[in-house]
């Protein structure tokens, strides 16, 4: 199946078939099957099609009207898939991305920038709501989702912190435009917020 073809199921189809036209674009992208995506076309597929439809999907979901009739549950597939086509072929990938710094750079930033949308301004909670009655409501969808979405940024980031990609800018007297940028988006990122000092501990230079 060609990407003109999952496009379209992603687009046009009903919600099912566009959680499958999902799993079957990461996969391509992931590149499980033995063929060889060259570099500079799998940077355009993931700033042109990947991060686009990821991000846009996730803004399209959230803004869920409250007397909508519809599944939470099936929402709540969806947007772990779209979560998991920003960050599993980026992860998959990264050692070769890292290679082409601005191609690398323009990535990461989009997906940043997709990331503070989703997470928001508001920290997370200090006691955990209870998710365990099993009725899915609008506001354990979104909570759950930022949980799902924090916990991915923050594996990113902790295998860029392992590569050297990644420092703590407040050791560095010049940091790189990388870690500067990541830095200041996640502290942006009310839900992270609480958390970027242990993050930022991680990071030696």
């Amino acid at each position: 199946m060609t990407l003109a073809h999952l496009l379209f199921l992603f687009l046009f189809v009903l919600q099912n078939v566009r959680q499958h036209a999902l799993t079957l674009l990461t996969d391509m992208v992931l590149d499980r099957h033995g063929t060889c995506i060259p570099l500079l076309s799998l940077c355009e597929i993931m700033n042109s099609i990947c991060i686009p439809i990821a991000g846009e999907r996730i803004t399209d979901l959230l803004r869920i009207p409250r007397n909508a009739d519809v599944d939470l549950e099936e929402i709540m597939i969806e947007l772990e898939l779209c979560i998991s086509l920003l960050f599993k072929p980026f992860l998959h990938h990264l050692k070769n991305l890292v290679s082409l710094e601005q191609e690398f750079l323009g990535i990461w930033i989009s997906m940043l920038g997709i990331m503070t949308h989703l997470l928001g301004d508001d920290e997370a909670p200090m006691e955990e709501d209870d998710y365990d009655d099993g009725i899915m409501t609008r506001e354990k969808l979104f909570r759950l989702t930022q949980e799902l979405g924090s916990e991915h940024l923050r594996n990113a980031v902790m295998v860029l912190i392992a590569m050297n990609v990644l420092v703590n800018d407040d050791d560095e007297a010049e940091p790189s435009q990388i870690s500067s940028a990541t830095w200041a988006a996640i502290g942006s990122i009310g839900y992270c917020r609480p958390l970027i000092d242990e993050w930022k501990g991680t990071a030696q230079c």
